[in-house]
């Protein structure tokens, strides 16, 4: 019993190093393939060969194991061989792609794995290589109309387009030097891959407004590649053959225009025109400079014997070659440097004046700006001044229709005051009047009679201060020789100070809060129905709040709240929100009580929600109305 528990605890250990080998040896593995030197990727193949050694003896062990009668459940050491037999498959993989050399079958014909940067490095000469094709099809095509307008009878007639024409040709030939310059920076290193693929859209809109003369007017070839920096960086171009080739255009078309030219004349032009040097750049040259250097250019041909140039040689990898030519004599030197110097001058003058005339333009569009703004900031102050006046208007309209509104009221009520008075003074003189023609009428003994209804009269229409006269009167008359006369003198002193219907009732003052004009017949007040609290009790919740929360320092918001108190709910002076027991709170103290409570949400929701939980202080209950 003790070899089998042993024998299960060696085991367990095993098993254990075997998935402890299995994460190491993944983990180098990804090391091995993520490395990007290659003294790195042996150091880890190393590691990862040792790793496997270990799993190899470990697998030894667990195949002896299998074979074993004494273990019993072989079903978790099969699994371990078979994943240690799939580590070493890996391995041998690695292994045969390590030893594979570069240059061999299997190298070769293995699949090639590009550096990111390289493949962007791909691409990017790709789409510059498909431009340049582009370009040189177009060159064809103006060479072909070229050929058509020369060869036709409208030549002369044609001469705008001719030129035209030469032009475009001449800016196609440049641009397709610069694009090879470009590639093979690229492929040197020499520029970024970011800033070239930004420069495709300048070029796709080259492309689309070449033959635009608003376009062309303001094109500049410097300024198109400044963002590219070619001007720091070493690059020879190859204008000299496309300046060479237009040229010998323009002599062609002169030659067919003029009935006088020979074939010795064009040979000469020829000839000038190979002695030009290679130039960094494009320079740019007038049609002055241009004519005193062939005159230069001549006058020292004419001390050399005239060779005739050898074709030119056939272009390779997109960069035309050199023409060959017979070796000339040293004092042709001297042309080629003087225009040279010609051409680089003109080409700084050149510049200086597109600098110019760009800085004149940013400064004008400066001033445009500065001027566009001015002009907002005005409109934008005399918006506001407008508004404002607006404003203060609507506001002294509002004042004064609400003076108005005040006045008539006040008016009313002064009316309605003094019309009350008037029908009281009336009412008591009527009365006065008719208990003195019945005393007049009724015999003596009548008199305490008449006595008892003048005092429920006075009783039923007045108030407490007439009770006061009318007392001494009785004490007075029971004594007095003649009862009636002093009674109904009495009678009639009170009749005249007796207040009216309109005095007993308090006088109520209604101020609207968002006075509007109304016509006449409409109503100035709320009606008085609003008043009794007997309606408050049929309301629905949700109204009483309603009236709670919108009609603020109003008799209907105290209303609302005695509704509100007597249908269990409590306000909250903290949170200004009403509380109604949910259930029987959890904690009950002096100062506090906790359990869940339904409360009103009006900010958010307008309807009851239900807070857990929730502390009430009782130092926030608000416990009496006012």
């Amino acid at each position: 019993m003790s070899n089998a528990r042993k024998l299960q605890t060696e085991i367990d250990r095993v098993m254990k190093k075997v998935d402890e080998g299995e994460l190491l040896f993944d983990e180098i593995w990804e090391k091995v393939y993520s490395a990007e030197q290659q003294n790195q990727k042996e150091k880890y193949e190393m590691d990862l060969k040792k790793e496997i050694k270990k799993l190899q003896r470990l697998r030894d062990q667990i195949k002896t194991w299998i074979g074993s009668a004494e273990v019993k459940d072989k079903g978790d050491l099969v699994e371990a061989r078979k994943r240690i037999e799939q580590k070493m498959e890996q391995f041998k993989i690695c292994e045969k792609e390590t030893k594979t050399k570069t240059y061999s079958k299997e190298g070769l014909a293995r699949e090639e794995r590009l550096d990111p940067a390289e493949e962007a490095k791909l691409n990017t000469t790709s789409w510059l290589g498909e431009y340049i094709e582009r370009l040189r099809q177009m060159v064809e095509e103006h060479d072909f109309e070229l050929e058509k307008l020369v060869s036709g009878k409208g030549k002369k007639t044609n001469k705008a387009k001719i030129e035209e024409l030469q032009n475009h040709v001449l800016n196609h030939k440049n641009h397709i030097s610069k694009l090879e310059g470009v590639i093979r920076l690229v492929n040197n290193d020499r520029l970024d891959i970011d800033t070239v693929d930004a420069f495709q859209e300048d070029l796709d809109y080259y492309m689309d407004s070449y033959a635009d003369e608003d376009y062309m007017s303001a094109y500049d070839e410097d300024f198109f590649y400044e963002p590219l920096g070619l001007e720091d960086l070493d690059v020879v171009n190859v204008d000299r053959l496309t300046q060479a080739a237009v040229k010998k255009d323009k002599d062609d078309t002169e030659t067919l225009s003029s009935k006088g030219s020979s074939k010795d004349k064009k040979g000469k032009s020829k000839a000038v025109a190979s002695v030009i040097p290679l130039t960094i750049g494009r320079a740019r040259v007038s049609k002055a400079d241009k004519k005193n250097a062939e005159k230069e250019a001549a006058k020292e041909e004419e001390k050399v014997t005239p060779t005739k140039p050898t074709p030119s040689q056939p272009v390779h990898n997109g960069v035309p070659a050199p023409v060959a030519r017979s070796p000339p004599a040293p004092a042709t030197a001297a042309p080629g440097a003087s225009m040279a110097a010609i051409l680089k001058r003109e080409s700084e003058q050149e510049k200086e004046r597109q600098q110019k005339i760009l800085r004149e333009q940013q400064a004008r569009q400066a001033e445009q700006a500065r001027q566009q703004q001015e002009e907002q900031l005005r409109q934008q102050e005399a918006l506001r001044l407008q508004q404002i006046q607006q404003q203060q208007q609507q506001q002294a309209q509002q004042e004064a229709l609400k003076r108005q509104q005040q006045e008539a009221q006040m008016r009313q009520q002064q009316e309605a005051q003094q019309a009350a008075k008037l029908q009281a003074q009336q009412a008591a003189e009527q009365k006065a009047q008719t208990l003195q023609n019945s005393q007049m009428q009724l015999p003596p003994n009548n008199s305490m009679e008449l006595l008892s209804v003048g005092l429920s009269g006075v009783n039923l229409g007045g108030s407490e201060r007439a009770e006061a006269p009318l007392g001494g009167s009785l004490s007075q008359s029971s004594g007095a020789a003649d009862p009636g006369s002093s009674f109904l003198s009495t009678l009639n002193e009170s009749f005249l100070t007796a207040p009216g219907n309109a005095e007993n009732e308090r006088s109520r003052q209604y101020t609207p809060q968002n006075p509007y004009p109304t016509p006449a017949s409409y109503p100035t007040t709320p009606a008085t129905i609003f008043e009794n609290p007997a309606v408050f009790e049929k309301l629905g919740i949700d109204c009483l709040f309603f009236i709670f929360y919108y009609a603020q320092g109003t008799y209907q918001q105290y209303l609302a709240a005695r509704e509100l108190k007597k249908q269990s709910w409590r306000f909250h002076k903290k949170y200004m929100t009403w509380f109604q027991r949910h259930e029987e709170p959890k904690i009950t103290t002096d100062e506090y009580e906790q359990g869940t409570y339904v409360y009103f949400d009006y900010e958010t929701g307008w309807c009851t929600r239900i807070k857990t939980d929730f502390r009430f202080e009782y130092s926030y209950l608000e416990d009496s109305l006012q």
